[in-house]
């Protein structure tokens, strides 16, 4: 972050985590200024979020911090010997690292704890993804965790495909309703959509539809060929481009 002022830090805490994870119940922090000031207890009482702090130079009140944060030390020194003022810049790197390790305490990456699989690494694609590891049958918490998550994404993914399928199906339904409510004939005098810039006119408050057009050879029902005058050169134009035009046998540009 670029300062850690309490703004700053309020602001990154609602950006980066409450809209990636949603609210916690409870907040854990050590005693820094940032995060015992006005503003950033009002956010917290504002969320119905339980904060609490460590104990004063007792670092082991939040331990698992403390020990996260060894580890990315740990890391990144391995790639700032030489320039120790660029770490920022391979920080993300360094977290891929640890997220894709397995912790000696669970068994797991972090990545299979949180998501329920593993991603996949550059070295993945040269030296193809590691073997299956033969499921665990002893009965470690961490484990029923992984089966309860993994049981669990598939009932969510199965809902959703099922979801997107009905979507899909009402989608097709209307677009064929639509099709067969505007076709067109010869003859037909249409509007033509167009997202070509005028000169001299914004393009947000410009009109997009040209003409009207003359509808002069039907191609399929979803293709058309059209022509404002008599001279000038046919266009073939998509259905999804064209809609009728009222208002008598004028050929007239709205965007004049």
């Amino acid at each position: 972050m670029p300062e850690q002022n309490t703004e700053t830090i309020a602001n990154l805490f609602v950006e980066e985590f409450i809209c990636r994870f949603g609210l916690p119940q409870q907040l854990h922090t050590d005693q820094g200024g940032q995060f015992q000031s006005k503003l950033f207890s009002e956010l917290c009482s504002r969320m119905h979020i339980d904060k609490t702090k460590t104990t004063a130079f007792h670092p082991q009140s939040d331990g698992l911090v403390e020990r996260f944060n060894r580890t990315i030390e740990d890391i990144l020194s391995k790639y700032i010997i030489q320039n120790q003022r660029d770490w920022d810049d391979h920080l993300q790197l360094a977290l891929l690292a640890y997220r894709s390790s397995v912790h000696e305490s669970t068994g797991q990456t972090p990545n299979m704890m949180m998501m329920g699989r593993e991603v996949q690494l550059p070295v993945d694609l040269i030296y193809g993804p590691p073997p299956k590891a033969e499921q665990e049958t002893d009965d470690n918490p961490e484990n029923e965790h992984i089966k309860h998550l993994l049981t669990r994404m598939w009932k969510i993914h199965d809902k959703a495909r099922n979801h997107m399928m009905g979507a899909s199906n009402r989608q097709k339904r209307y677009y064929d309703h639509k099709i067969q409510s505007r076709q067109y004939k010869i003859g037909d005098i249409v509007w033509l959509h167009t997202k070509t810039r005028k000169k001299g006119r914004s393009p947000k408050l410009q009109t997009n539809w040209e003409g009207p057009y003359h509808v002069i050879g039907v191609l399929s029902d979803l293709v058309y060929k059209i022509q404002n005058n008599p001279k000038a050169v046919p266009k073939i134009v998509h259905h999804d481009r064209l809609k009728p035009f009222y208002g008598g046998n004028r050929m007239v540009d709205r965007n004049l």
